[in-house]
């Protein structure tokens, strides 16, 4: 009934194991933790081996209830494993489950949980038995589990399961689980404003460490010291000394043409200079990502409100430069100048530095747009050599030039 081989399946069916086994990695102590090799989750350390089960409760069944099939097959899996020689007898035995509501160990489960002795397994076995089965038999069992508890009541693997029984650990996320994980994240030496960030980094670099596996059909290891280089290595990314890392996630084509479609007037803008459909969508995605970064900046301490003055006031000189060098070349073509300004500006905002570090590509862009887009009457900065009066044309309002 086991599973002797413990073959992984599709990544897909192991996404909590994948977030466990991050979990896992978090550790101070040098370690390999495994997917799908010993048991769902393995710790291996030099003290040992933890053999993890995770079990996610989304509806209204209990694992860890008295008469819960998942808990006594997990129970006749652990002892199987052991009498195979696939776990060793002095194993930790962890059933870890991951609820999204309150879930409470049964007596049975709390009883196991509390034996640390000879003598408290051996009661809290005996115990089990009388109330699952008392004065009846197993047969009386319903055919759910009745073959796993016959298993473990057998009298000639009390040793075994007495064993298992003592290192056996319960440990419950109650509605929890995502922040417990992000708890224990946070509690490494990281940069706190990024921490959210470099969680989702990890756990795709884990998840894509364990498809390197799952594509040769191998159970999938990582050792805690490769992830502590990964995670160095993303931190140093993000240094703030070096450049800015974006917050914020590229909008989809449907969102920018959303975007588009609005008609702000930084989009209107470049309508004058008559840019066409990949530059309005590129400037749509540079302008909602500018503008959640700004905010998350903000929010989080990284930039100071001071700061995007400066920086936007550095723009506004950079448009003002080109604007007077290009004047010259396209004197007599202001379509022309309003599409090489656009160039020009765009380029030039790639090496404005904000706070003296580099910035994301799309900031600038972003926020040459967001200057392009107040007020709306009268924008800061613009394309067209006319761009006030063409806006208040178009706009309705009587041009005042």
């Amino acid at each position: 009934m086991h599973n002797k081989t413990l073959v992984p399946d599709k990544l897909q069916g192991y996404l909590l194991q994948v977030k466990h086994m991050l979990y896992e990695l978090i550790s101070v102590d040098d370690r390999i933790v495994s997917v799908e090799k010993l048991d769902d989750v393995a710790v291996e350390t030099d003290g040992g081996v933890t053999a993890v089960q995770v079990k996610s409760v989304t509806s209204s069944n209990n694992p860890i209830a008295d008469r819960s099939v998942v808990f006594w097959k997990t129970l006749y899996n652990w002892c199987a494993y052991v009498e195979e020689g696939m776990l060793p007898s002095n194993a930790v035995f962890r059933f870890t489950v991951v609820a999204n509501r309150t879930v409470e160990p049964g007596g049975i489960q709390e009883s196991f949980k509390n034996a640390h002795t000879d003598a408290e397994s051996i009661q809290a076995l005996a115990d089990a038995k009388n109330m699952l089965i008392g004065a009846s038999t197993v047969k009386a069992l319903p055919d759910s589990y009745r073959e796993y508890v016959n298993y473990i009541f057998d009298e000639s693997r009390e040793a075994t399961v007495c064993g298992i029984i003592k290192s056996m650990e319960i440990e419950i996320h109650n509605d929890s689980y995502d922040d417990d994980l992000q708890a224990r994240f946070n509690n490494q030496p990281i940069p706190r404003e990024y921490s959210d960030i470099l969680l989702i980094y990890m756990l795709g670099w884990v998840t894509k460490k364990v498809e390197s596996f799952t594509k040769e059909n191998k159970p999938a290891y990582i050792s805690s010291n490769e992830y502590r280089d990964a995670l160095e290595a993303q931190i140093r990314a993000c240094n703030i000394s070096t450049i800015l890392t974006a917050v914020s996630k590229a909008p989809s084509n449907d969102e920018a043409g959303g975007e588009v479609a609005r008609l702000d007037t930084y989009i209107r803008q470049l309508n004058l200079i008559e840019a066409d459909e990949s530059m309005l969508l590129e400037a749509a995605s540079d302008f909602l990502r500018a503008k959640t970064e700004k905010v998350e900046w903000a929010r989080r301490g990284i930039v100071t409100e001071l700061s995007f003055g400066d920086y936007h006031d550095s723009l506004y000189r950079i448009w003002t430069n080109r604007k007077r060098l290009l004047g010259i070349q396209h004197a007599n073509d202001p379509l022309n100048f309003g599409k090489a300004i656009y160039a020009h500006c765009q380029t030039d905002s790639l090496n404005q530095k904000l706070q003296g570090v580099e910035t994301p590509s799309f900031f600038g862009s972003g926020s040459l747009q967001g200057m392009a887009n107040t007020p709306t009457e009268e924008p800061r900065i613009g394309w067209h050599p006319n761009y006030i009066a063409m806006l208040m044309r178009g706009s309705g309002i009587d041009d005042q030039s």
